[in-house]
């Protein structure tokens, strides 16, 4: 069986049982104060080579939106720090493998994560190209929930970052199929969520989407989403999380985590990202805990 098959297998029966934040929406001002979890939650580049890095950010849809965030690089001492070696093999089948063999999962997140990106999407109505950053964009299985944002308005400028370099094409695919090509501007680039390579108030939205269970630093993630999100912007999630509701199955996620890092580009089974948020500062958060069945 393909490296890639025999991870999905092994990484998709936990994601599809354990529980999952779904939606943090936040808008951040200068001074925030977060309230309590059950409330809304407002806020107030090659891997180490600056000239590559920069080589990568132009890669684009030949019909951009006319207004494009700047995309910058972090520095040397952040990439050092957050932006790991890879293995080429590892980040080919991985990429292969989440792009294959997550059909059954997203089908099953669909009715939530669509509720989610219409939020989202309402939200930002009246903004004409809006900046939305998909941080761990992998193969964009969200492309299709941007679709009907598209209908009878302007374009959309938006950034996928991720560290694995072989899920750009997979990302690219997704968003031609869902129609993203004619009117808006998809940028791949390479990058971590600890040194996200944009400008501070920068972006309209950040969207997370199985992503935090794996980054290095989640604490330090986060602060950075604060840090590119503009005044009135928007933090929206989905997330897998250490079970709340059944202690058995908690302790097997604590026990499965180690090999799933290993096998699964760092996945981690046992984390409380809902924690993580409410501690970080954003002035209302609006989050939900599930489990998909």
């Amino acid at each position: 069986m393909p490296a890639g098959k025999t991870l999905l297998v092994l990484l998709a029966p936990w994601i599809s049982q354990v529980a999952a934040f779904a939606h943090v929406h936040s808008q951040p001002r200068t001074r925030s104060v977060a309230k309590s979890a059950a409330g809304d939650c407002d806020s107030p580049t090659s891997r180490r080579d600056l000239l590559k890095a920069a080589s990568l950010t132009a890669l684009a849809f030949p019909n951009a939106a006319l207004a494009l965030a700047q995309i910058t690089a972090p520095s040397q001492e952040q990439l050092k720090l957050y932006d790991l070696p890879r293995n080429a093999l590892q980040d080919a089948a991985f990429a292969q493998g989440m792009a294959s063999g997550m059909g059954s999962y997203e089908r099953a997140a669909f009715p939530t994560k669509q509720r989610l990106f219409e939020r989202m999407f309402a939200k930002l109505q009246d903004t004409a190209e809006p900046t939305i950053v998909e941080i761990g964009i992998g193969s964009f299985p969200n492309a299709p929930y941007y679709t009907p944002r598209l209908k009878g308005r302007g374009g959309l400028d938006i950034i996928g970052v991720d560290p694995n370099d072989r899920m750009e094409n997979y990302a690219r695919d997704n968003a031609a199929k869902a129609g993203l090509g004619a009117t808006s501007s998809l940028r791949v680039v390479h990058g971590v969520s600890e040194a996200l390579p944009l400008a501070s108030k920068s972006c309209d939205a950040v969207v997370c989407s199985l992503t935090l269970c794996s980054v290095v630093d989640p604490a330090r993630s986060v602060a950075e989403i604060k840090r590119v999100l503009r005044p009135g912007g928007q933090f929206v999630f989905w997330e897998h999380v250490l079970s709340e509701t059944d202690p058995s199955f908690a302790e097997e996620q604590v026990r499965a985590t180690p090999m799933q890092i290993k096998r699964a580009d760092g996945c981690h089974l046992d984390r409380r990202t809902g924690d993580i948020i409410r501690k970080a500062g954003f002035r209302s958060c609006d989050l939900e805990y599930l489990e998909l069945k």
